[in-house]
């Protein structure tokens, strides 16, 4: 099954950036709502780290589909259409 991976690793030390830090987690609710309004067969998972710390939060479309960095609220229908096209897809 395809999923849309979205960071939720928290770091403490404030040098560090991390997705959670920067309200990873209400992105993740957000898009699983509307993974779920769009009838979309994609799984939406957290992850622990995608490796982007800087330019977080991150998302990714996963096997091999494409990352989302800077993601925030008002981005969310960029990710849902790429969605609906990565799930429209073999792979």
């Amino acid at each position: 099954m395809k999923k849309l991976l979205v960071c939720t690793n928290y770091r403490a030390n404030p040098n560090n950036p991390s997705c959670a830090a920067r309200d990873s987690s209400l992105i993740l609710s957000a898009l699983s709502k509307q993974c779920q309004q769009n009838n979309l067969p994609i799984e939406v998972e957290e992850s622990l780290c995608l490796g982007f710390c800087q330019i977080g939060p991150n998302a990714r479309l996963a096997p091999n589909g494409p990352f989302f960095h800077d993601v925030s609220l008002d981005k969310l229908s960029t990710i849902i259409i790429a969605a609906k096209n990565f799930t429209q897809n073999e792979g």
